[in-house]
């Protein structure tokens, strides 16, 4: 997964994983990404007690472990204690909480399998951005953040890495551009459901990444490739390349 390739078409990632047939940000998902043929994996991080990173989507435990509360509450010993998998499936008992090193590692032994680390927690991205660029793996490797600060942040700490603003669905469209360059970002994850084609038209002019945000189904993978955009973040890896596989091939046909 190359982060700085524009244009080149759609490349397909899972979302925390291959998070439909797997409990989401697990190795388990992860390697389900994998098996499924997705570029890259889209994961969350958030920060323990101890200023440990860590590997979850929600600021609560409660949704995807057998854990409650806030994970900043908690020290990296007691996130190592609790089951992040038996809650989806029992085949899935004894999935953790990943740390976010041992991901790094995890990623650097996949060649060519990618990472979109997306950055929950407040005032973590310059760190995140310095890990990141410490593994052999940094040219795979992308910063996510819905707060502008957090990619300023990780551009100031390491320039070259890319870094990718995600955009709410009610967000101000017309305020786009302006955040991308207020923060340094490479680009933007623009909710495929608005349809931006003039945005997205003038982000290519301006060789910015586009992403389309996360999506499932065949009406997203049309749209998707459409409008051109460079990367879209799915439940289900294996799905939306099937469609786009599909689509792609009548095109050619005719």
């Amino acid at each position: 997964m190359d982060w700085r390739a524009r244009g080149i078409g759609l490349r397909v990632g899972g979302h925390r994983g291959a998070s439909a047939v797997a409990p989401e940000n697990t190795y388990a998902a992860f390697e389900q990404a994998v098996a499924q043929g997705a570029e890259y994996a889209e994961t969350d991080i958030r920060r323990t007690a101890d200023g440990q990173l860590v590997l979850l989507h929600d600021a609560t435990l409660d949704r995807t472990s057998d854990g409650s509360g806030p994970i900043s509450s908690m020290t990296l010993a007691e996130v190592r204690r609790i089951d992040a998998g038996a809650w989806y499936g029992e085949a899935f008992r004894g999935e953790q909480i990943p740390e976010l090193s041992p991901f790094l590692r995890w990623i650097e032994a996949r060649s060519g399998f990618g990472a979109a680390l997306e950055v929950k927690a407040s005032g973590v991205g310059a760190a995140v951005a310095r890990l990141a660029w410490a593994s052999p793996a940094r040219d795979r490797l992308a910063i996510y953040a819905f707060d502008p600060a957090e990619i300023r942040a990780a551009k100031a700490a390491v320039p070259e890495l890319p870094c990718v603003l995600l955009l709410y669905l009610d967000a101000d469209r017309d305020a786009v551009l302006a955040t991308i360059d207020a923060c340094g970002a490479d680009g933007a994850d623009v909710p495929w459901q608005w349809n931006a084609t003039s945005l997205l038209a003038t982000m290519r002019e301006r060789g910015l990444l586009m992403g389309g945000g996360s999506a499932d189904g065949g009406e997203a993978a049309e749209r998707l490739l459409a409008l051109g955009a460079d990367m879209i973040d799915t439940d289900g890896p294996a799905a939306m390349l099937a469609a786009v596989r599909e689509l792609t091939a009548g095109t050619v046909g005719r």
